[in-house]
């Protein structure tokens, strides 16, 4: 079967991808391994500034909405946060991603339920070898996670956070938990999962999660289950893009953010620029793709900056957030400001709390 584009993994990168691209017309097949609806193991936390991104009718998908946040420092003193508008919202990846995916398909995806074996440049296209046959495609998106096949054909691998979670009961409800001083570069979280909660850590060290989250399973009294582990990628300096008429992004390109991990807004971002970068410039769509993502790297860059010194200042960064990061962070969570004027705004406060 002949195709515009094959977009590798159902995830919300590759569904954004493929809603945005049949909306301008283009013939778009879908690949997904698993079959759908399926498991997915997250947090599912979406900053507020995401809603902008999703098509009508995510609302039902809404378990909780977050109003504010409480910092914690090693489980031993913490302090909390309100927000002035809600701040993010927790769903189910399963449902989540199911409803993206429907939503290209009532945009004309086609959804093929079929593993990616590889490809092969055949004059002006490409041989797309899947464990259901063979298909043939102008371009290929290469959207399949952290581990991306297509991203390691093309010789790329991310690096990233290494993270453990597990969901169990709990009465969290509007707020999110970040515990800070846990791991060397990372952070724990507890964070409401409808009637639940999920507890994790991420870091990119050799710390012994699984003995951390036990550790504070039992320090705050929460119901210990047997956690799952998974990748969170992040940009060596800045996203793999691709090469020639093949293009990544989400966790396959590493479009996470390098602080908190963040994901999904930055994939359902890129799905759109990418089907703007193939529709503007065919012939070259890297070169448009790079071009036009230009303000979600500069984000990603700042964000990896502010990273980079709140994971070795974090009892500074903890203080921190009392009078400043917070409150701060909260505008970048709705889209009322960005990571590039929280980096270069938070140098004195954290030169104050640094001379403190």
């Amino acid at each position: 079967m002949k195709y515009h584009i094959v977009v590798v993994g159902g995830g919300p990168a590759g569904a954004s991808a493929s809603y945005h691209l049949s909306k301008l017309g283009f013939k778009v097949a879908l690949l997904e391994k698993e079959s759908l609806p399926r498991f997915k193991l997250c947090a599912g936390c979406l900053s507020a500034r995401t809603l902008k991104l999703l098509p009508e009718g995510y609302k039902t998908l809404i378990l909780n909405t977050i109003k504010g946040g409480k910092l914690g420092y090693r489980g031993l003193e913490d302090y909390y946060v309100p927000a002035d508008k809600e701040v993010a919202y927790i769903v189910d990846r399963k449902d989540f991603d199911y409803f993206l995916v429907r939503k290209s398909i009532e945009a004309g995806t086609e959804l093929i339920q079929a593993e990616f074996i590889g490809f092969e440049r055949e004059k002006e296209a490409y041989k797309v070898y899947t464990s259901k046959g063979t298909l043939i495609a102008d371009f290929i998106i290469g959207a399949d996670g952290a581990h991306s096949k297509v991203a390691r054909l093309l010789g790329y691998k991310p690096k990233g956070f290494k993270s453990l979670e597990f969901f169990t009961e709990g009465d969290l409800r509007e707020e999110v938990i970040i515990e800070i001083g846990w791991v060397k570069r990372g952070y724990l979280w507890v964070f409401p999962h409808g009637e639940g909660i999920s507890v994790g850590v991420a870091t990119t060290g050799d710390e012994n999660l699984l003995k951390i989250l036990k550790e504070y399973s039992l320090l705050k009294g929460i119901k210990y289950r047997h956690p799952k582990g998974w990748h969170i990628p992040f940009p060596h300096k800045e996203p793999f893009l691709g090469r020639d008429r093949i293009l990544l992004l989400g966790d396959a390109a590493g479009m996470t953010d390098p602080l908190l991990g963040e994901g999904i807004y930055y994939a359902l971002w890129a799905g759109k620029i990418l089907s703007q970068a193939l529709l503007e410039n065919p012939a070259e769509p890297t070169k448009a793709y790079k071009r036009l993502l230009k303000p979600l790297i500069e984000e990603l860059n700042k964000a990896k900056r502010i990273g980079d010194i709140a994971y070795r200042f974090q009892k500074v960064a903890y203080n921190m957030g009392r009078d400043y990061a917070l409150k701060n962070f909260y505008k970048v969570l709705v889209g009322d400001k960005s990571y590039r004027e929280l980096y270069w705004k938070g140098w004195f406060s954290f030169i104050k709390h640094l001379k403190i």
